[in-house]
């Protein structure tokens, strides 16, 4: 099934659907016939979906648990939830700050967790719900100047598993994926802190060129969708070959 009957009216929340990746899954899945709830740190962004989807948004403050509590407690019922919120500090480990250390950990490793704890607490999740967070290939792949980020996607995926575990007796799935070099905002102000050489260089080792957010957006569709009904705690690598 695809096209405006996939979803079928699905209540599903997107976290972090102001960036970019949260912004192209947003746009698939409404396409796609989800009724969305949105959320993210940018209010003018914000405000634009929630004028081209029709539909609600919800602006917290997700640096501690009482911003998941309040997201929980302001949405009904749910189907599937996105967690595409993130930082991501891309510096030697020299220069890294106390405060941008806990801030990666907490926004991307923390928070989602609580968020999925805060859910079930208030029985939001329905029978049969996938829940997707974003993850990245820098989780199981060193690289210079990710070590902050690594390790809180790594953290990630680690939960991700456990939760998958204990959530399948409900029928809820959880799964990650792991997006590869990104055509992104987030993607550019990296670029900005390394030579056009190393720059190249990365790009070489990706068999496929570099991705566009529409390709993390369907591959977010299918985990959520009924298609991956058999599918629970896994990390899909949507890397363009990055991993082989």
């Amino acid at each position: 099934m695809g096209g405006a009957d996939k979803f079928n009216n699905q209540q599903i929340l997107v976290v972090g659907a102001t960036g970019a990746l949260g912004g192209a899954i947003a746009r698939q899945l409404k396409v796609e016939g989800a009724d969305l709830i949105v959320s993210g740190r940018d209010q003018r962004k914000l405000a634009a979906l929630t004028a081209e989807f029709a539909g609600s948004s919800l602006s917290v403050d997700l640096s501690d648990s009482t911003g998941c509590a309040q997201l929980a407690e302001a949405v009904g019922e749910l189907d599937g939830v996105v967690y595409a919120a993130g930082v991501a500090p891309v510096v030697p480990v020299r220069y890294l700050k106390d405060a941008d250390i806990e801030a990666c950990l907490n926004l991307n490793t923390t928070m989602p967790l609580l968020l999925i704890r805060e859910l079930l607490k208030k029985k939001r999740l329905k029978t049969g719900a996938s829940i997707v967070w974003i993850s990245s290939v820098s989780s199981a792949r060193g690289t210079v100047g990710y070590a902050a980020y690594a390790a809180s996607k790594a953290g990630l995926e680690a939960s991700a598993r456990c939760l998958a575990l204990e959530l399948a007796p409900k029928g809820i799935r959880v799964n990650c994926i792991a997006p590869g070099m990104i055509e992104t905002d987030m993607a550019d102000a990296t670029a900005e802190r390394i030579s056009d050489e190393a720059l190249a260089a990365h790009l070489k080792a990706y068999p496929l060129g570099a991705g566009q957010p529409t390709d993390v957006a369907a591959a977010t569709s299918f985990l959520l969708s009924q298609e991956s009904r058999w599918v629970t705690g896994i990390t899909l690598p949507v890397d363009g070959g990055f991993s082989i």
